[in-house]
């Protein structure tokens, strides 16, 4: 299918989330028109303010940008109005777990919602690609470490992750109707995402983001968890090159029928302290309080973990991570914003 290039006009699902938020920005930015889906009226007019308080201009009458409300994107034909003169579609409304106890709670709107706008989608001739969110959790396990250091690529999938079945009918449908459909489906699989976060979360117990929950956790909160940073080794990405992958694909011609993963490369919250008790300035003087100096850090010597490689998406995409000291320092100035890391700055 051909590229998609601005001012086409783009739908985003999950708009208020994290990926979603981020991927509108970008797109905005580059000049293409976006129509966001978000499950609440509230959703719809906190995102649009936001929108509007940085392009102004995009959300007057008849502007580039739009925000919708999809209530249930599991009920049938959930998308189906909201697609009329769409050309590419976002999917980031994929819920996303580690509460594997009901695994058929995740399942049912992951199947359901996913393939819900591959069929709404096959009924408008205007669109020509559809990519979607995933996780690396489809690729390999990320809670159980493997026994030696392994290097996953997007040929691997993980067949126990509840999140493989929802992939799986999404690629099964598009293989089965390929010929009839008007456009191709492509997959951007991200690692841990940190980055700023994208609504205005009360207080860190408020944030949403997995990833984000964990850095507050580990790394800023009080009381500090008692056994220190974790042995565990993980991959990491910036938000912001997980938006920019999204739009890549679409304005790629080659990138149709794809599988990307989003990794930037592996870290430890060792790591994370090490680049945050060293940013210019010293803005968090009370971190080594926080975390004083412990026997049998991790130093040089790292216990077995995956790799997931990111190369594709360099190699076909041109996407250059940005390193761990950034996404680091993006996310202390981002709590330090909002007045969380107060306890930590004198």
């Amino acid at each position: 299918m051909p590229a998609l290039h601005p001012p086409a006009k783009l739908l985003v699902t999950g708009a208020n989330g994290f990926v979603g938020y981020w991927t509108v920005h970008l797109l905005l930015q580059a000049g293409y028109t976006v129509r966001a889906t978000v499950r609440t009226p509230e959703k719809a007019r906190i995102l649009a303010a936001q929108i509007a308080a940085r392009y102004p201009a995009k959300v007057s009458a008849g502007g580039a940008f739009e925000s919708v409300v999809v209530p249930d994107i599991t009920k049938e034909g959930a998308f189906d109005e909201y697609l009329v003169g769409i050309e590419g579609v976002v999917h980031t409304a994929t819920p996303v777990t580690f509460d594997l106890d009901d695994p058929a709670e995740y399942i049912g709107p992951a199947v359901k919602g996913t393939l819900g706008i591959l069929h709404s989608a096959a009924k408008h001739t205007s669109v020509k690609r559809i990519v979607i969110t995933s996780s690396i959790s489809a690729v390999a396990d990320i809670v159980r470490p493997p026994s030696q250091t392994v290097v996953r690529t997007e040929d691997d999938w993980n067949d126990d992750s509840v999140e493989v079945v929802a992939k799986t009918a999404a690629w099964k449908f598009y293989e089965e109707n390929r010929h009839t459909l008007s456009y191709d489906l492509s997959v951007v699989a991200p690692a841990w995402i940190f980055g700023p976060l994208p609504d205005d979360p009360r207080s860190p117990a408020d944030i949403t983001s997995v990833s984000m929950q964990l850095a507050w956790t580990q790394m800023f909160s009080v009381p500090v968890p008692p056994e220190g940073f974790p042995s565990t080794i993980f991959n990491h990405v910036h938000v912001v090159d997980v938006a920019e992958m999204h739009m890549r694909v679409l304005n790629t011609e080659d990138a149709g029928g794809k599988r990307f993963l989003a990794s930037a490369g592996v870290c430890s919250f060792q790591d994370w302290y090490d680049i945050a008790s060293g940013l210019s300035g010293d803005p968090l003087p009370g971190l080594v309080k926080l975390h004083p100096p412990r026997e049998g850090r991790l130093g040089e010597a790292l216990p077995a973990h995956t790799i997931f490689s990111g190369r594709r998406a360099e190699d076909e995409l041109g996407i250059i991570y940005k390193p761990l000291s950034e996404t680091v320092g993006d996310v202390v100035k981002d709590f330090s914003g909002r007045g969380w890391l107060q306890h930590l700055e004198n």
